[in-house]
């Protein structure tokens, strides 16, 4: 099917602007609600990376929790392009940037063949297994670029490099497969305290449904998954709210810690 996008979009300029403020850590002079259609909001997030002249090693989606959802006013999941420089050490330091919305913790998992291999492989949770070949832990923020539209919605926040700020890598998890990730506690804490709870499966069931989803909607533009790809699949507890000073702190059943200090 042949994608219409809108004459008076200039993904370019748009981008530029975007890449300029995702550098400075404030909000770009740039209004995404002429953005129309999901194509239209795809090709200014792709000129935002290439102003930027960073790497994408893979994707990372937000609105997979349903609170997180709702929150951001996100009809589904959104996918957002997870970029090299925005992943961090853990306990490193991040100087948090104007328009963040808020820190979780989910996983990440590296692709270890192309997925779906084929046409006729279905894009299962099962599948989605065998086709992954590591998983770690994330912390990770989200925030915007801009301040309008006032009330976001999936096309503008696609645009909006799907809403990504940073991430910090866990280490990569010994025996993944054969635990239960799903049934795993998720946990945030600020400062010592915990301010959200949840578990994996509250990412759309289990988070390997999440890795699914995400392949077909890459098949669904002649894309896919492939190896050494790596997937965020977004939120296990919900988005808490941040503030410079702070020392974030992520677990998920017995993972981590791995920490964040904002300033």
């Amino acid at each position: 099917m042949l994608a219409l996008r809108t004459a008076s979009i200039d993904p370019d300029a748009q981008g530029r602007r975007l890449a300029q403020a995702r550098i400075a850590g404030n909000l770009a002079d740039v209004d995404l609600s002429s953005v129309m259609t999901l194509e239209d909001a795809e090709d200014v997030s792709d000129a935002t990376v290439r102003a930027l002249g960073w790497a994408q090693i893979g994707y990372a989606l937000v609105g997979t929790h349903p609170a997180v959802a709702r929150t951001l006013r996100l009809g589904g999941p959104v996918v957002g392009p997870l970029l090299r420089e925005a992943i961090l050490d853990d306990g490193g330091t991040l100087r948090l940037p104007r328009g963040a919305l808020g820190a979780s913790v989910g996983l990440t998992f590296m692709i270890g063949r192309s997925f779906p291999f084929t046409d006729e492989e279905a894009t299962t949770a099962r599948n989605a297994l065998g086709a992954c070949a590591a998983c770690r832990l994330d912390l990770h923020i989200v925030g915007r670029r801009t301040a309008l539209p006032t009330v976001l919605d999936e096309r503008a926040a696609t645009a909006d490099l799907g809403l990504e700020v940073a991430h910090v890598a866990g280490p990569w998890i010994d025996g993944w497969m054969s635990a239960d990730i799903a049934a795993g506690e998720a946990s945030l804490a600020i400062d010592g305290n915990v301010v959200a709870r949840g578990h994996g499966r509250d990412v759309m069931g289990d988070p390997l449904n999440a890795v699914a989803w995400l392949a077909r909607h890459l098949a669904d533009r002649g894309s896919g998954l492939n190896g050494g790809d790596l997937v965020s699949v977004g939120s296990c507890c919900g988005l808490a709210q941040v503030l410079p000073g702070q020392i974030l702190t992520a677990r998920l059943g017995g993972l981590g810690p791995i920490s964040l200090r904002l300033c």
